[in-house]
């Protein structure tokens, strides 16, 4: 993709179960620019490389929050404080819990994309942008627009990471900023994969290609929102 490199670090996640993904289509409800979103289930021995990983960025993040928080007009603090409402470290995964409300040995991620914005300085100030995450196939073959993908969607992810501070909210954490995803196993109207049926791959009548899903820039002037290479 053109444009300049970003200085957040890329990283790909082990595969997961896709839950409420809005990945095909911006969702307006609580951004008015758009979102795409969704979150990743992955038992916890899986997902720990990951989470050892994130883990210092996520103490620095935490750290800087605290060194904004301690920088507040002191009024402010106090007055924050004293409606307990002190500095807030928000965390990057969270356990998934059963019916039973015990933790089923699973952890979640959420991941998103802002869809639309503007360019705020430079040559392109002024200049409106759009992006959205770019979908692959468990080949590496960029998804068709037609195909929908559904919660129980089994694949991965790729993301950037970016720390962030609120000092409305006075918490701090990390944005985990999605990129692109690969789909290994199909959730899609309902329907599954023929893989998860037990079929395989035969000689014999092929479906046609549709055409292929907008990629995460779909605007020309995107290039700068976003960055890198997709490891799929």
């Amino acid at each position: 993709m053109a444009g300049k490199k970003s200085k957040d670090p890329s990283f790909t996640s082990p595969k997961g179960t896709f839950k409420f993904p809005r990945l095909t289509e911006p969702d307006f409800k609580y951004k008015a620019e758009g979102e795409y979103s969704l979150k990743l289930i992955v038992p916890r021995p899986e997902a720990q490389p990951l989470i050892d990983k994130l883990q210092p960025l996520w103490d620095e993040a935490i750290d800087a929050g605290k060194a904004a928080f301690k920088e507040l007009p002191v009024a402010t603090r106090k007055k924050m404080e004293a409606q307990g409402k002190g500095f807030t470290a928000n965390p990057f995964f969270s356990p998934v819990y059963g019916d039973d409300e015990e933790e089923t040995g699973e952890v979640e991620f959420k991941f998103s994309m802002t869809h639309s914005g503007e360019y705020k300085k430079g040559p392109k100030a002024g200049q409106k942008w759009t992006r959205s995450p770019s979908l692959f196939d468990a080949k590496g073959k960029p998804l068709p627009k037609s195909v929908q993908i559904w919660g129980g969607t089994l694949g991965r992810v790729s993301f950037e990471v970016a720390p962030y501070w609120v000092p409305g909210q006075a918490s701090a954490g990390l944005s985990l900023r999605l990129k692109a995803v690969q789909v290994i196993d199909l959730v899609s109207g309902g329907q599954r994969s023929a893989s998860s049926y037990g079929f395989t791959e035969e000689d014999g009548y092929q479906a046609p290609d549709d055409e292929p899903e907008g990629t995460e820039a779909d605007s020309p002037d995107a290039g700068e929102a976003t960055d890198e290479d997709d490891d799929f």
